[in-house]
C-alpha cells in the first residue's frame, strides 16, 4: 500500500533524521498489525503524504513536535496528546483512551513527552541511534 492510499489511517509526522523518532517508527510500524497508522517523514511530507495530509499541516513547525493527523476528521494533534492519539488505535488502546479520560494522566504523558523530546538526539547516543539516517520501510 502506497502512502497515499489508506483511507481511516492516521498519518503520524515523524523525524527520520532523529535515531530516537526512526526507532520509535519501526516499532510503531510492527505494533501496528492492523495497519491504521501511515508513517510519513517530516522531511518528505509534501512528496508522499496526501495532499489532505499537506494541507492541514502547511504551516506548522513540524520540526518542534511528533504529529498526528486524521484526514479523515482534519484533526492534527502534536506532542504527548499525539502519543496517545497513536495509542488509542494500536493493540491494547482502552489503555489510553482511560488514560486519556484522566487529566492527570493526560499532564503525565504531556510531560514526559516533552522531557524526552527536548532530549531525543541525546537519548539517541546514548542508545546508539544516531548515525546516518535510516528510513521506516513503507
Amino acid at each position: 500500500m502506497s502512502a497515499l492510499e489508506g483511507a481511516g489511517r492516521l498519518a503520524i509526522l515523524y523525524d527520520r533524521d532523529c535515531g530516537l523518532c526512526a526507532a520509535t517508527a519501526r516499532r510503531l510500524r510492527r505494533w501496528d498489525r492492523n495497519d491504521r497508522l501511515q508513517l510519513v517523514p517530516l522531511q518528505e511530507v509534501d512528496s508522499i503524504a496526501s495532499p489532505d495530509v499537506t494541507s492541514l499541516v502547511a504551516g506548522r513547525p513540524l520540526e518542534s513536535a511528533l504529529h498526528v493527523v486524521d484526514p479523515a476528521t482534519g484533526r492534527v494533534v502534536s506532542g504527548g496528546d499525539g502519543v496517545l492519539e497513536i495509542a488509542r488505535r494500536l493493540p491494547g488502546g482502552r489503555a489510553a483512551a482511560l488514560a486519556e479520560a484522566v487529566p492527570p494522566a493526560r499532564w503525565v504523558v504531556r510531560l514526559g513527552y516533552d522531557l524526552v523530546a527536548r532530549n531525543r538526539h541525546r537519548i539517541g547516543r546514548l542508545l546508539r541511534l544516531e548515525g546516518p539516517a535510516c528510513d521506516v520501510p513503507r
